[in-house]
């Protein structure tokens, strides 16, 4: 995945409360992808679980420096 493109994707849904509520109370991974790729024009599979793993790491790596 291209730099522009996960920025694109993290500005989708960091920028938009809405879909970050779904995203966080959907019962599966598959759900989350599903209300994603509804706001997110072309948004794969790969790409989403690209981004949402480069989300968690980048929390995990924050939490560890407080």
């Amino acid at each position: 995945m291209t730099e522009e493109r996960f920025t694109q994707i993290l500005d989708a849904f960091l920028g938009d409360a809405d879909l970050m509520v779904r995203v966080n109370e959907a019962p599966s991974w598959e759900v989350g992808y599903r209300a994603a790729a509804e706001k997110i024009d072309g948004l794969t599979l790969d790409e989403w679980n690209t981004a949402m793993n480069m989300i968690r790491q980048a929390a995990i790596a924050n939490a560890k420096k407080r």
